[in-house]
C-alpha cells in the first residue's frame, strides 16, 4: 500500500511534466519579478508596467490560442507572421480609403479562411506536410507585401482618420483575450472539432478508420486560426495606428516558442491544451518586460529565453514520438 501511494505522485508529475514545467516556470517569474523590479526602480505590478505587459501579451496570446487547434494536429503553420502583416496592411489601406476599419477586417477575414483551406486540406490532397503550403502562402505574401509597399512608395502606411486608441487600452486587450479563451476552449474540449483535432493528432490513421474526416477537421483548425490571426492582427495594427513591411515578422516562431514555454506537445494529440498557450503567452511577455527592468541587456534577454525554451522541450519530449511534428 505504501509502494502505491509513494508511486501515485511520481505517475502523476511523469504524464504532467510539461504542465507541472509550464506553471512552475510561470509562477517563479511572477514571484521573482514581484521581489526584485521594486529593488530596481518600479515595480513590474505598476499601472504602466501593467500596460505594458498586456500590449506585449495579446497578439502573442490571441495567436497562440488559436494556433492550438492546427499545432494539436501535429502540424504548423509558418506564414502566421506574414499574415499578420498582410492583414495589418489590407486595414489601414482600406481604412484610408472607405473611412473605417470593417472592408479591411472584412477582407482580412475572407482571406484567412481561403488560406485555412488550403492549408488544412493540401496535406491530404498532395500527400505533402502542410508546413510546406504554410512556407508557399508564408513566401506568396512576402511577395504581396513587397509589391504592395513599393506601390505606395514607402515601407509603413499609417492610419490618417481613424482612432483606434481603442484597441490599446487595457480592460478592451483584457476582455478580447478572456473572450477568445473561453470560445476556444469551450471548441476545444467540449465539441467533436477539438476532440477529433487532437484524435488526429494522437494517431491520424486510427482517427481516420474510426471515420474521421481528416480534410474537414484539418481545415476548421486552420480556419479557427486564421480567425484568431485576424483579431491579433486588429490589435496589432492598433498598437501603433500602422503597419509595415516587417510588421509580423518572427511572429510565426513566438508562438511555437509559446506554445513550448506553456507545456504544448508540438507533436499534438490529447495532451494539447489551450492553457498551454495562455502560460506560455504570459511567460514569454514578462521575460520580455521584468528582464530588462532588471537591467538585463537586449541580447541576453534572447539568450535565457534560449535556455529556458531547451529546457521545457526536453521535459516535454516524448520517447516514442518525438517533441517536434510529424
Amino acid at each position: 500500500m505504501g509502494e502505491k501511494t509513494a508511486a501515485a505522485p511520481r505517475a502523476w508529475l511523469s504524464k504532467h511534466s510539461a504542465q507541472a514545467a509550464a506553471y512552475s516556470g510561470l509562477a517563479m517569474c511572477l514571484i521573482l519579478f514581484t521581489i526584485l523590479t521594486p529593488i530596481f526602480g518600479e515595480s513590474i505590478w505598476s499601472a504602466q508596467e501593467l500596460h505594458t505587459l498586456m500590449q506585449n501579451v495579446i497578439v502573442l496570446a490571441l495567436m497562440s490560442v488559436g494556433a492550438v487547434f492546427v499545432y494539436s494536429l501535429g502540424s504548423m503553420d509558418i506564414s502566421i507572421g506574414k499574415q499578420i502583416g498582410l492583414y495589418a496592411t489590407l486595414t489601414v489601406i482600406l481604412g484610408n480609403t472607405t473611412g473605417s476599419i470593417l472592408a479591411g477586417l472584412a477582407l482580412s477575414l475572407i482571406i484567412s479562411v481561403i488560406i485555412g483551406a488550403v492549408n488544412g486540406a493540401a496535406g491530404e490532397l498532395l500527400h505533402i506536410h502542410p508546413v510546406i503550403s504554410s512556407l508557399v502562402f508564408q513566401m506568396v505574401l512576402s511577395g504581396i507585401s513587397s509589391v504592395t509597399y513599393n506601390s505606395v512608395g514607402s515601407r509603413n502606411v499609417a492610419l490618417t482618420s481613424i482612432d483606434v486608441s481603442f484597441f490599446r487600452q487595457t480592460w478592451v486587450m483584457v476582455l478580447a483575450l478572456v473572450i477568445e479563451v473561453l470560445v476556444v476552449s469551450y471548441l476545444f474540449n467540449y465539441t467533436k472539432l477539438g476532440k477529433n483535432a487532437k484524435a488526429i493528432g494522437a494517431n491520424p490513421v486510427a482517427a481516420s478508420q474510426s471515420g474521421i474526416n481528416l480534410i474537414r477537421y484539418k481545415i476548421i483548425a486552420y480556419i479557427i486560426m486564421g480567425v484568431c490571426i485576424v483579431a491579433a492582427s486588429l490589435f496589432q495594427m492598433g498598437y501603433t495606428a500602422s503597419a509595415s513591411d516587417s510588421t509580423g515578422t518572427g511572429f510565426e516562431m513566438n508562438v511555437m516558442v509559446a506554445l513550448i514555454l506553456g507545456g504544448m506537445p508540438l507533436s499534438g494529440g490529447m495532451r494539447s491544451r489551450v492553457s498551454c498557450a495562455v502560460v506560455g503567452s504570459f511567460t514569454y511577455a514578462l521575460l520580455d518586460v521584468g528582464l530588462p527592468m532588471l537591467g538585463v541587456a537586449a541580447n541576453q534577454v534572447f539568450v535565457i529565453k534560449a535556455i529556458l525554451f531547451l529546457v521545457v522541450v526536453v521535459l516535454t519530449c516524448r520517447k516514442k514520438s518525438g517533441t517536434l511534428p510529424r
